[in-house]
């Protein structure tokens, strides 16, 4: 048996007409696909969901970060982290 031997140049076109197949695979996708895509059929519900999310989250900060009073007679109150930090260390340190 003779042992055959691969040379240079057919690994070579090999590898260049693998890679040339794979490229042509693209570029029809690209044209044929891509382009003509449909726009989903949820998109008016996507951009629902996004705008109660965005009202959350401002409704979220605004509770985080501002002032409200929760009961006037029994004196408690809704104040910022950043304040309420401030005013607990203070009092631990004033013990």
């Amino acid at each position: 048996m003779s042992a055959t031997k691969v040379s240079k140049g057919n690994t070579l076109l090999s590898f260049l007409g693998s890679l040339g197949a794979i490229l042509i695979f693209v570029l029809i996708l690209f044209v044929a696909y891509l382009p003509n895509r449909p726009e989903p059929v949820n998109t008016q519900v996507s951009l629902d969901r996004q705008a109660k999310a965005d009202e959350a989250r401002a409704a979220g900060l605004q509770k985080l970060n501002g002032y409200e009073v929760i009961n006037a007679q029994a004196g408690t109150a809704r104040i910022p982290i950043a304040e309420a930090m401030k005013l607990t260390v203070s009092a631990y340190q004033s013990k």
